[in-house]
C-alpha cells in the first residue's frame, strides 16, 4: 500500500484514510487531526495510543520512514 510516497507492508491492519472519520474521532479527543493536509497523519499528543470508536478498536502506530503516525484498525 502507498499513502504519500510512503510504501507500507501488508499484514499492518487496516489505516484510516477517510477524512471524514479522521474529523469525527479528533471531535471524541483521541488525537489531532489533520496534521499535513491530504495526508491521513494524526498527532497522538498525550492521549493513549488504544481506544475504542463504534464498537472497534483503534491504534495509533508510526511506521518507518514517517514523522507522524496512522490510525490502524486493530483486527
Amino acid at each position: 500500500m502507498k499513502i504519500g510516497g510512503l510504501i507500507v507492508g501488508e499484514g499492518i491492519g487496516s489505516i484510516v484514510r477517510n477524512a471524514n472519520t479522521l474529523k469525527a474521532m479528533t471531535k471524541r479527543g483521541h488525537f489531532e487531526f489533520p496534521i499535513d493536509k491530504g495526508q491521513p497523519y494524526v498527532d497522538e499528543g498525550s492521549n493513549p495510543r488504544v481506544f475504542g470508536y463504534k464498537d472497534s478498536k483503534y491504534r495509533i502506530e508510526y511506521f518507518d520512514g514517517c514523522f507522524y503516525p496512522f490510525v490502524v484498525k486493530k483486527s
